[in-house]
């Protein structure tokens, strides 16, 4: 699995979390939303993002061309 797949999967994850704890009734739920916003406009806006050198770390260089699979 490429970083790029499983920051994805990861992050359906989260936002799955997310919509489940607000449906049950935990306001906190929607922080994890907000959390998630907030790291993407802070990664288009500059460049970087922590999930991207995380998930690089744990599942080797981004692949592209067609060796990817």
């Amino acid at each position: 699995m490429t970083p790029m797949r499983a920051q994805r999967f990861f992050m359906a994850i989260l936002l799955i979390t997310a919509l489940v704890l607000m449906h049950l009734g935990f306001k906190w739920g929607e922080y994890i939303i907000w959390f998630m916003i907030l790291m993407l406009l802070v990664s288009a806006l500059t460049g970087f993002c922590p999930a991207d050198k995380v998930f690089q770390a744990l599942f080797g260089k981004n692949c592209e061309g067609e060796n990817c699979k």
